[in-house]
Parts: structure tokens; sequence; C-alpha cells
């Protein structure tokens, strides 16, 4: 496709093929649709980083083209998903495209969470944005509530005041609980979630996935670890699985660990030993810090 811009350059095409495919397997929907297009690319994204990796391919390889993308999980909500009196599993896939029934869990909610935000209706199945930015399906017949937006404040995100104590107390409290899958409280955790919940019960919202959470507040030095600092890292196994922990002393963690399969409070040198830090990071608002 030619144009006073230039013809789009193949690694541009090569990741809007990619973002489709990846979106297919996670969503088993078509939850990306980007279109090739003489001044750039048009179209949607279920989540603002899919977005912002066509904004970054397209400014390096595409001088002068343009994105015109719609992110899904960006809509403003007209209706909210609210837990009622179980916990409410959310998946990556919907059930209606997994008739063998291997789901994968995205997050949960338990009742009392703040609500997830309807974002699309796919039959029997509906797309939600999680409290945490995770995106999943929920079963039409699950148990929930639908409700319309209310003007009641949101809880507060990163940034705000947060006391360490709490979190750490609250991580600490779930010691030996299992190890699962997207799991924030509803049979056990994953690490992330120990992550999201301790923070949540402290009133502060976190993103929920673990990719996320390694980008917030600001880069602190390993050895000036203090308590309530997230620590970022990646599995030494051929997977190279993402993982947080939260910091207790510089000499100590806890963390949902999925190789001991439970949430673990261990010394830095042990962690270390099944984990590569890659940052640790330091959240604005500890009360009683200058952090």
């Amino acid at each position: 496709m030619t144009s006073t811009i230039g013809a789009a350059p193949e690694a541009v095409e090569e990741v809007v093929a990619d973002l489709c495919r990846q979106a297919r397997e996670r969503y088993a929907l078509p939850m990306v649709g980007v279109s090739v297009i003489a001044s750039g690319l048009i179209g949607f994204t279920a989540i603002p980083a899919q977005k912002a990796r066509l904004d970054q391919v397209v400014a390096a390889a595409w001088p002068g083209a343009r994105t015109r993308i719609l992110v899904l999980a960006s809509r403003r909500a007209r209706l909210l998903a609210r837990p009622r009196e179980q916990v409410l599993d959310i998946w990556r896939h919907p059930r209606s495209g997994d008739p063998e029934g291997v789901l994968e869990r995205a997050t949960q909610l338990l009742p009392g969470d703040p609500p997830a935000e309807v974002v699309a209706f796919r039959g029997s199945s509906l797309l939600v944005r999680a409290p945490g930015q995770a995106l999943g399906w929920l079963d039409r017949d699950g148990d929930f509530t639908l409700e319309a937006p209310s003007n009641r404040p949101a809880t507060p995100g990163p940034g705000s005041p947060w006391d360490a104590a709490v979190v750490l107390g609250v991580a600490l409290s779930h010691l030996g609980e299992p190890y699962i899958w997207g799991g924030t409280g509803g049979g056990g955790f994953d690490c992330s979630g120990l992550i999201w919940r301790s923070f949540l019960t402290a009133g502060v919202l976190l993103p929920k996935h673990s990719r996320q959470q390694r980008l917030l507040g600001r880069r602190a030095a390993r050895r000036e670890m203090l308590p309530g600092d997230l620590v970022a890292a990646v599995s030494r196994g051929p997977r190279r699985t993402s993982h947080v922990a939260l910091a207790i002393t510089q000499e100590e963690v806890v963390h949902a660990c999925s190789e001991r399969g439970e949430v673990r409070r261990e010394p830095l040198a042990d962690f270390q030993r099944r984990y590569r830090i890659l940052t640790v990071r330091r959240l604005q608002g500890e009360m009683g810090s200058d952090r």
C-alpha cells in the first residue's frame, strides 16, 4: 500500500499480525482489530499496552504515519458487575469458547471489592475490566449483580497514602495459603494477587498484573530496601515467568511462590536462588516516611 509517507514497513505489519494472534489466544475472540491504511493504522485494541506497542513500532519504523486506535479497556463503562456473596472468578477466555472446560483465571473479586466494569457482551459472556486493569470474562449467570456507575469516589490509586505495617500485616496473615493462578484471596493467591490484595486492604488500588506492578513508583537500590517495597523479578527457569514479592526487610521478602505452591516468607538469598531480581520499586505515599 503506497502513500506520501511510503508503504507500511514489514515490521509494522508483523506487529499488527502478532497482536491479533495473541489477542485471539488470550481472549478467544478477536479483541484486537487493526488495519493498515495509507496514513497509518486504524482500529481497536483490548488494552492500553497493545496500543502503546503499536505507537512505538510506528514511531520507530514508519515516520509520518499515525495510529488512530480505540482502546476498549479505556471506554467509559455503562454497567458495573459487583460480586454478591461468593468469590467471583474472572477468566481469560469465555466459557463458551473453551468447550473442554480448561479455563485460565485472569483475576478474582471478593464480596466487598470494587466492581468490575463491563466492556462488551459476547454471547453468554461479558468482557469486563476488573479493578486493577485486568481484562477477562464472566458468565452471564455468574454470582454478580449489574448496576449503573455511581458517583461514589473510586478507591485511591498508586501514590495515595498507605501504611507499610498494614500492607505487610495483610500479606503475612496469608502465609501458607495455596498458590493459585490469578488468585486474589478466593482460595489462594498468585504473586501479583497477594500484592494487589495487601494494598487494597490498606486502601490503595494497584494494577493487578506483575508486569504493570513493576513499573510503579520509582527505582530503589536493593541494598536500601524498605518494608513495603516491591521486588520485581523473573524466574530462573526456562519460561522466565514474571514475578513480584514484597520486602519485609533488606534481607527478607514475602510472596506467593508458584514453585513452592504457597505464600512464603523467606530470606532474600533463598528468593534469589529461584528468581533474578529486575528492579526494586518504591511507592510514594507511605505514611511516616520520606518516600
